[in-house]
């Protein structure tokens, strides 16, 4: 800086145009920071918005898979029941079966009886 250039800087003038333009970059300043108090609030509400929306997604996910849990165990009770009710007729179609066996060779045996003493005479 030459001489005269700072001794006008350095009179009342010169440190009033000074304090002037830092006073205008601060309010500068105050207005950005304002703008970015601004945006931090909108992000916050934004943020808050997402929070809620992710608590009912979960809120849906968990009533979902609670829905698909009773409906599986029900699926199971039926599959068993269906399996036990199989498992019952099988074994009382085999009874009768036997039975219908036992008759049969019973009759078949009073036959050749019949037969023997038909032959026989």
């Amino acid at each position: 800086m030459d001489d005269a250039k700072l001794a006008d800087d350095m009179t009342l003038n010169g440190i009033a145009k000074q304090l002037e333009a830092i006073r205008a970059d601060l309010q500068g300043v105050k207005s950005d920071v304002a703008g970015v108090k601004s945006d931090l609030v909108g992000v916050k509400s934004d943020m808050q918005s997402m929070d809620t929306r992710m608590s009912e997604g979960f809120r849906r996910v968990d009533e979902g898979l609670n829905a698909a849990k009773i409906r599986d165990e029900e699926a199971h009770r039926l599959l068993k029941f269906g399996l036990e009710a199989r498992e019952g007729l099988r074994e009382s179609i085999e009874a009768r079966f036997d039975e219908t066996d036992k008759k049969h060779d019973e009759e078949i045996g009073l036959l050749k009886g019949v037969l023997r003493s038909v032959t026989s005479a």
